[in-house]
């Protein structure tokens, strides 16, 4: 069993019983009690659970994710650097999914001026084709919702407060109604490596992270230092799925080495 999946379980455990032991975990997976002790250190990190002497319970504040005021000014700096790359990327008359979450918003500030010098392309018939974003973040709309140039669609649902985005079966139901293509999809998550491909904390958002991606030409990670390696317990996707990452110089290298291996380009910045 994979770590990831060993970690789904482990937090599945934690959300039905409350409690959990080193040692009982240790016995159920059959792995020794120090790798459940990097376990429970790994998602006490994410905030999912709360480690406690001997083993972990649920976070006391009753939610699986650190506030969303709290993620989106963490790694400031590097994610101001991701997602100026990030809106590079991006063509005028192209459809794009932006995918909820922090890091994502970065690259929000940049898509009008992209737009406005046509982002080097030598069609000048397309400077003012503008750009078409699906997402389900709600602070994506509320970013986009004033510029000229950009239309949005919205996947509606129930929204989840942690992460400011919608989801449940009306979400999914939604997106499978649009039945959409993608030029591209620019994605976030907990995780990126090259053993697990992309993890996330949060289960709510998989279903529609995985339809986006399976329905983009070309899926684009943007994750700073801190999520290079890390392995969240909800798998998303293999990282076959993954065609770009953009991420900065801090990440780790053996961990790039190893995406580029995978045939991810890897760009840092």
């Amino acid at each position: 069993m994979y770590s990831a999946q060993r970690r789904q379980e482990i937090l599945k455990l934690v959300q039905q019983n409350g409690l959990v032991s080193v040692d009982d975990l240790a016995a159920r997976f059959a792995v020794s009690p120090s790798t459940i002790r990097r376990d429970l250190n790994e998602l006490d990190r994410l905030g999912i659970v709360q480690r406690t002497y001997g083993g972990a319970l649920a976070p006391s504040s009753g939610s699986s994710e650190a506030p969303f005021s709290v993620r989106v000014a963490s790694h400031h700096e590097e994610k101001s650097r991701i997602g100026l790359a990030a809106a590079r990327l991006v063509r005028p008359g192209e459809t794009i999914f932006i995918d909820g979450g922090t890091t994502t918003e970065y690259m929000l500030s940049h898509l009008p001026g992209i737009l406005e010098s046509g982002n080097g392309s030598p069609h000048s018939d397309h400077r003012d084709a503008g750009i078409t974003v699906v997402t389900y973040g709600l602070n994506i709309v509320q970013r986009l919702v004033d510029h000229e140039g950009i239309t949005l669609v919205l996947i509606g649902g129930v929204l989840h407060t942690p992460t400011l985005t919608f989801g449940g079966v009306f979400a999914k139901d939604s997106f499978e109604g649009y039945n959409m293509r993608f030029d591209k999809a620019f994605m976030a998550a907990t995780g990126v490596s090259a053993e697990a491909g992309i993890t996330n904390a949060g289960f709510e958002e998989i279903p529609i992270k995985r339809r986006a991606m399976r329905s983009a030409r070309e899926s684009i990670m943007l994750a700073d230092s801190s999520k290079i390696g890390v392995i969240a317990p909800g798998v998303v996707a293999p990282i076959e799925q993954l065609q770009r990452l953009v991420t900065t110089i801090e990440a780790p290298d053996d961990e790039i080495a190893n995406l580029r291996r995978q045939d991810v380009v890897v760009d840092q910045v």
